[in-house]
C-alpha cells in the first residue's frame, strides 16, 4: 500500500489517498475480498454442521441433508461491481485503519427476511484508544469528467449520505439497534460484544461520539480532488467530537476485470 496524498487534522478527522500495486490488488481480490463476498466464515460453519450430522453414527440422514450439503458446495457468488467495491473497502479499513466489522451483511442478503442496515459500513473503530461506532458509505466510480466524481456530490452521493448520518439521530439509532440485534447472539467476552459495549458507552457519555467514513474506490489515476474538496465541505458541517474521514482507494485493475479474477 502506498499513501499518495493525505491531510490529517486529527486522529479522527482526515482524508487519505492510497494505491496498491497490481500483484497486491490481484491477491486481495482472489483471497480476502472473495472471502468477504462469500462470507467464508459462515459458509464453513454451515457446511461443518451439516457434515457432522451426516457422519454421526446412527443418524439417519435424509435426502434434504444431502441436498443442502450439495447446495453449499455448489453455491455461486452473485457479483456486482459496487458490492466488490464495498468488500474491498471493508478489507482495507480493517487491515490499515483499525476498523472492525464483526457481522458480514451478506448474511442478511441471503435471508429473504433479513434486514439491511441502511448504510454500507456499520462497525467499530478506535480513536486514541477509545472504541466508537463507525458508520460509513462506499462508492465505486471510474468517472474522470468531474473531480470529485458525481458519486461524491450528487443527491445520493457520499457527501449527502454522511451529512445525513451526522444530523439524523434516528438513523444512527437504527444502525446501533441493527448491531445490537446481531451482537446479542454472541457469548460474553466475544470481541463483537466487547466492541459494542465500549462504543455504546462512548456514544451515550457526554456529546455523542462516533466516526463517519466515506470510501471512494477508483480504477483510474489518482487525483487529490477526488476527496479533498468533499472533505473541506464535510468537516465544516460534521463537528467535534465526531470524526469524519474520507479514503480514496486507487486500484490498478479495471473494475470490469474484478469478477473474472475473483472467480479464478
Amino acid at each position: 500500500m502506498n499513501v499518495i496524498f493525505q491531510q490529517i487534522d486529527a486522529g479522527h478527522r482526515s482524508y487519505h489517498g492510497i494505491s496498491l500495486d497490481e500483484n497486491e490488488c490481484r491477491e486481495h481480490l482472489k483471497t480476502s475480498v472473495k472471502d468477504n463476498l462469500l462470507d467464508r466464515e459462515e459458509w464453513h460453519d454451515s457446511l461443518a454442521r451439516l457434515r457432522a450430522l451426516q457422519e454421526e453414527t446412527g443418524f439417519a440422514a435424509n435426502a434434504d441433508l444431502i441436498a443442502d450439503i450439495q447446495s453449499l458446495l455448489d453455491e455461486q457468488m452473485e457479483l456486482k461491481q459496487f458490492r466488490i467495491g464495498e468488500a474491498y473497502a471493508e478489507i482495507m479499513l480493517e487491515q490499515e485503519f483499525v476498523c472492525r466489522f464483526h457481522w458480514n451483511e451478506n448474511r442478511d442478503a441471503r435471508n429473504p427476511k433479513g434486514n439491511k442496515t441502511g448504510a454500507d459500513l456499520v462497525g467499530f473503530t478506535e480513536i486514541d484508544g477509545q472504541v466508537v461506532f463507525l458508520f460509513g458509505e462506499v462508492k465505486t466510480s471510474s468517472e474522470t469528467a468531474n473531480r470529485p466524481p458525481q458519486v461524491m456530490t450528487y443527491a445520493d452521493g457520499i457527501e449527502k449520505q454522511l451529512s445525513e448520518l451526522y444530523s439524523n439521530r434516528n438513523k444512527r439509532f437504527i444502525l446501533i439497534s441493527y448491531l445490537k440485534n446481531k451482537m446479542r447472539h454472541y457469548p460474553d467476552g466475544h470481541p463483537f460484544k466487547i466492541d459494542f459495549d465500549a462504543s455504546e458507552r462512548s456514544y451515550y457519555s457526554g456529546p455523542s461520539n462516533f466516526q463517519l467514513y466515506g470510501v471512494l474506490v477508483r480504477d483510474i489515476e489518482s487525483d487529490i480532488r477526488d476527496v479533498s474538496i468533499s472533505y473541506d465541505r464535510l468537516k465544516n458541517h460534521i463537528l467535534e467530537p465526531n470524526g469524519i474521514k474520507l479514503l480514496a482507494l486507487y486500484l490498478p485493475i479495471r473494475k470490469e476485470e474484478w469478477e473474472t479474477i475473483i472467480k479464478e
